[in-house]
């Protein structure tokens, strides 16, 4: 049993807080149950050797977001079930760095029995006969992403009870769109509702060919509301009788099933489930790779906020939000890579030159070479990339290293420890593993704790000729794979893409993770909105002050404007200002005659040392994007002469430039320190 809260402590006085304000009554939940446990295989083979709970997400364990979450709306009292790998979760507990001593909060891990527990029914059973549950509780996942107010929907759990005496549970829904990547295609329902107290009519899976309602439903209710844009968040609001419930009928292994048999069900139909709809919070789960794909890109798009990586860390691990999305170590800088958008890079990560990523969470203390493209990759933490190798849309777990020269097509998974290459090309969802046989039966994707037998067989020559000479580890196959190599490459891709909501990478290299076959966009993200429409302004004033030379100061007021309008940064203002100077110039020769207009007021803008560095790194960034390394050294040197940066600065740049662009500007730097030399020795 553990006492803590979640970092940062100032959410110990949001629990403070929250806790005075609750009515002493045993009405309003105190306690939270989490199921640990995902009673499935789809995180094979991963889940091998670790419980999905503890995966990251966003560089953060799953189980720290729904601690966090149950923590900040006031729950003093969590119980984790968990039927295997209890013992890593009590680890984790107790080391976690977003923990501290705290008497309001207990977690307790209740490590369920593997023989006699297989299901999420069974589980409740167990906690039933436990009799540890006081009164009303929540009832969530371990895999659940939030950043909801509770308080409105156990106001309106309450708010039912006291009209309805029979109300057992209230169900809480997200307003999703059908075809939304967060929505996982086995969890996609059709609800039916009374549209007046929210009251659950019926609750069916919406991958069924029909639905069957009877005439009973329709003659008993004047107005019905059937929905298909509701997204079950799996967070319920129960009484404590919910557990004795399961007890009472031993058929039911699923919460699903438990639903539809309180709601349909002439033996339980006594009682009664309500619904509580959320319009604007973020709830979701991660329940399989599509949705973890998806959840992840929410969480940096921040649409999860205040839960997002850059406000959501520990001390020594903390993250400075950029432009476009990108989220880098506060203490080190990837200077030679190119990082597009949407990317999340972790503290001790080092990248060569030349290396481009896009839409991708790289771990912590990770290596990467040179010559590298990663697109729509999960690579967690202290995972080794050699140069030359190409990674789309894959996972690399803790521990695994891409040898020189090879290629991680997408659907590939390479969970712990795995090797693979140098010089191969990975077919579309491979999944390396080096857990041993005993992993393959296809029960669930827990396994016991006692049980650390490894096997790899280097010397396949089947595996080596997939896997690469120097691989380790062995080639996953469930129960759901063919026995042979049925189908070709393109229907593997397709069959991933329809898991995972990734276009053909043909189509576009640096898409979104997206539907290919969905025509719903997903909503961009508010933020990277507003910054689209600043620099669009940008380009506009500055095209239109260059064509007439209208008065810089009218132009700097023009940006100024758009500035507060959009509520843009001064360092971004500074970034976009210079990409669209950049963007503007035709050719580089052309280029004096537009600082010579422009450069006072890039003067008035850039005063101090960082504001040059900002400037700096755009030109650096814009000229390895756009492949115009060459110009650089000449866009330098128009800059310096006309006052815009200072030599110090450009001094201090250069050392932790890219290699390329440090070749290319390599004779101006040596100028700029002969020259401060020369200064030196007059003075």
């Amino acid at each position: 049993m553990y006492k803590v809260c979640c970092y940062p402590p100032a959410l110990s006085n949001r629990v403070i807080q929250l806790a005075m304000r609750m009515p002493a009554n045993d009405n309003v939940p105190r306690q939270a149950v989490i199921v640990a446990d995902s009673f499935n295989s789809r995180f094979k083979p991963i889940t091998l050797e670790k419980p999905r709970c503890l995966l990251p997400l966003a560089n953060k364990p799953m189980i720290d977001y729904t601690l966090q979450h149950l923590i900040n709306n006031g729950f003093h009292d969590l119980i984790i079930l968990s039927r295997s790998y209890g013992s890593l979760i009590d680890k984790h507990i107790a080391e976690s760095r977003y923990m501290e001593r705290n008497e309001l909060v207990t977690i307790r891990n209740k490590k369920l029995s593997p023989e006699n527990c297989n299901s999420f029914g069974d589980a409740m059973r167990e906690l039933s006969d436990e009799g540890t549950i006081r009164g009303p509780f929540i009832l969530v996942t371990g895999d659940m992403v939030s950043n909801m107010d509770m308080r409105a929907a156990m106001e309106s759990h309450q708010a039912n009870k006291e009209k309805d005496k029979d109300a057992i549970m209230t169900c809480i829904f997200k307003k999703v769109m059908p075809g939304h990547p967060t929505r996982g295609l086995e969890d996609d329902v059709v609800v039916c509702l009374n549209p007046d107290t929210n009251r659950l009519l019926r609750f069916c899976n919406a991958n069924s060919k029909r639905f069957d309602y009877d005439l009973d439903l329709f003659n008993s209710h004047d107005v019905m509301d059937f929905r298909y844009d509701l997204m079950n968040t799996y967070i319920m609001i129960c009484e404590a009788h919910v557990p004795a419930r399961f007890s009472d009928h031993f058929d039911i292994q699923d919460m699903d099933s438990f639903i539809k048999g309180i709601i349909v069900d002439e033996e339980m139909c006594n009682e009664s489930i309500y619904i509580h709809i959320l319009e604007h919070s973020y709830a979701a789960r991660v329940s399989n790779l599509r949705t973890y794909a998806s959840v992840s890109h929410d969480i940096i798009n921040r649409w999860t906020y205040p839960v997002v990586p850059d406000n959501n860390s520990p001390p020594d691990d903390q993250y400075i939000y950029r432009r476009r999305g990108v989220y880098l170590p506060n203490s080190v800088r990837p200077y030679k890579a190119v990082i597009h958008q949407n990317t999340i890079v972790g503290s001790e990560t080092t990248i060569d030159r030349n290396t481009h990523i896009v839409d991708c969470v790289i771990g912590r203390k990770c290596e990467i070479g040179a010559n590298v493209r990663i697109t729509n990759s999960y690579i967690w933490d202290e995972v080794t990339i050699k140069n030359d190798c190409v990674i789309d849309s894959a996972v690399l777990c803790s521990g695994a290293t891409v040898k020189q020269d090879t290629t991680v097509s997408a659907g590939c998974i390479l969970s712990y420890d795995t090797v693979v290459g140098p010089s191969t090309v990975l077919k579309p969802g491979t999944r390396v593993t080096v857990a041993g046989p005993r992993h393959m039966r296809n029960d669930s994707e827990c396994s016991n704790d006692s049980e650390d037998t490894r096997c790899s067989d280097p010397d396949n020559i089947s595996e080596t000729d997939v896997l690469g000479s120097d691989h380790w580890g062995v080639i996953y196959q469930s129960d759901e794979d063919s026995d042979g190599s049925s189908g070709d490459e393109d229907e593997q891709r397709a069959e991933f893409n329809r898991k995972w909501y990734v276009r053909h990478p043909d189509c576009c290299e640096f898409d979104e993770i997206s539907d290919s076959s969905d025509s719903t966009p997903v909503p961009s993200e508010p933020e990277q909105d507003s910054e689209i429409g600043f620099y669009g302004e940008v380009c506009d004033s500055f095209k239109a002050g260059y064509a007439i030379q209208k008065d810089i100061d009218n132009v700097l007021i023009e940006v100024n404007a758009s500035k507060h309008a959009y509520n843009i940064s001064v360092a971004d203002q500074l970034m976009h200002s210079t990409r669209a100077l950049l963007e503007l110039c035709p050719e580089v020769k052309e280029f004096p005659k537009y600082v010579q207009y422009f450069g006072p007021m890039f003067m008035k803008l850039a005063k101090d040392r960082d504001s040059q560095m900002v400037i700096l790194d755009e030109i650096e960034t814009w000229a390895l994007e756009r492949c115009r390394v060459q110009d650089a050294q000449r866009i330098l040197h128009i800059l310096y002469n006309d006052d815009v940066l200072e030599e110090s600065n450009i001094l201090e740049w250069y050392e932790g430039a890219d290699d390329d662009v440090k070749s290319s500007v390599a004779k101006f730097i040596v100028w700029l320190k002969e020259a401060e030399e020369e200064s030196s020795e007059s003075d």
